[in-house]
């Protein structure tokens, strides 16, 4: 009797605990996201432009902002803008890191290149040998 009484209970709130469920999740995953946000804005503060960084870090603000409320539209809305800001930065971070690689690259390159024929000294063809130990007794 009291067995059906929990089961009537738990099937009557299974719908309000998937809510809150969900809620909390948002405000977690919404956390973590302003969490990392930060971490990238300090870690790579030196690769985004100032337009982006002050867009990232006007939407991070809001973010924060709605997690000090209770409305979950409200935290999922800024939620989602924050991460297309953040990816919008993320992708001139990779710019600048490709663009770094290929000047770096490049000046490497140039060095080689720099090098006179002369200089370069012939190595031969490479050998492929067997060192074998002999014991004496």
């Amino acid at each position: 009797e009291d067995i059906e009484k929990m089961k009537k209970d738990a099937d009557a709130n299974a719908e309000e605990d998937k809510k809150r469920r969900e809620d909390v999740d948002l405000r977690n995953n919404a956390d973590n996201l302003a969490y990392q946000t930060e971490k990238l804005l300090k870690d790579n503060a030196d690769k985004i432009p100032a337009d982006k960084k002050s867009a990232v870090e006007s939407a991070n603000e809001e973010l924060k902002e709605a997690l000090k409320g209770t409305a979950a539209d409200a935290i999922k809305t800024a939620t989602e803008k924050l991460q297309q800001v953040v990816q919008d930065a993320s992708q001139e971070i990779y710019k600048a890191a490709q663009e770094a690689q290929a000047a770096s690259e490049g000046s490497a390159a140039d060095a080689d290149s720099a090098q006179p024929e002369a200089e370069k000294k012939e190595e031969g063809p490479i050998i492929d040998a067997e060192v074998v130990e002999e014991k004496k007794d």
